[in-house]
């Protein structure tokens, strides 16, 4: 995103169709058919929409058989739309809305919700990472928060599934996140994505097919309790 114009950026995520795909797209890559019942738009209208958005830079696509499968193009702009979410007053119908993913949900590759903030403060608490020269996370709250590795950051994550170092990466390696229904931050980044992964791949949490939602199970309830001393609702 750093090579675009802002303009062309902000222009392009102004029209209400359009942003509205992009917060769909957090949840994952989706496909037009897929688009067009949850957005409940024409195929032409959607179509033309995406081509702004993929002009931008903004969204990518990919072909599966006869269908496009689109995807938001990068994590920062995933971290573009929650801080336009954190922007908007939250209206009771809203808060209706948001309530059933704000146990356990991911944003775009990392978890989010209270179990992201809590396993955020969890390696925090044992030295795992850190935020980089220890600033202040109520500062500046929309503000990415640089994370560096703690002291005890190898044998925490071997624990949880993720070998260090990680594997080269343009992708910005770690930071904090501000959560949007929690106000604290979540592990993003390179880092954030590993985590995430490693939950899944140990069957630690599971998808809520069709959502941002995610469901711990009991057998990653007790690793976390155990491993981190974090109790999970």
């Amino acid at each position: 995103m750093e090579a675009l114009n802002v303009y062309t950026v902000t222009s392009a995520i102004a029209d209400p169709v359009r942003l509205s795909t992009m917060m769909y797209l957090m949840r994952g890559s989706s496909s037009v058919s897929e688009m067009i019942t949850h957005l409940d738009v024409s195929q032409s209208n959607l179509s033309n929409h995406l081509a702004v958005l993929k002009n931008a830079g903004l969204v990518k696509a990919t072909s599966a058989g006869r269908q496009k499968i689109y995807e938001l193009a990068n994590p920062e702009v995933a971290q573009l739309i929650e801080v336009l979410l954190h922007l908007q007053p939250v209206s009771p119908k809203k808060e209706k809305e948001i309530k059933p993913f704000q146990k356990a949900r991911t944003c775009y590759d990392h978890m989010a919700g209270k179990l992201g903030v809590g396993v955020f403060n969890a390696l925090v608490n044992h030295q795992a990472i850190n935020f980089l020269n220890n600033t202040d996370p109520a500062s500046q709250p929309l503000i990415a928060k640089v994370i560096v590795l703690g002291p005890n950051a190898i044998p925490v994550f071997d624990r949880l599934g993720v070998k260090l170092p990680l594997q080269a990466s343009t992708r910005k390696f770690a930071f904090g996140c501000t959560d949007l229904t929690e106000r604290t931050p979540h592990l993003a980044g390179a880092l954030g994505a590993a985590l995430c992964e490693a939950f899944f791949k140990q069957r630690w949490i599971t998808r809520n097919t069709g959502t941002r939602g995610v469901f711990v199970t009991t057998h990653g309830k007790q690793a976390l309790k155990d491993l981190m001393g974090l109790d999970i609702e």
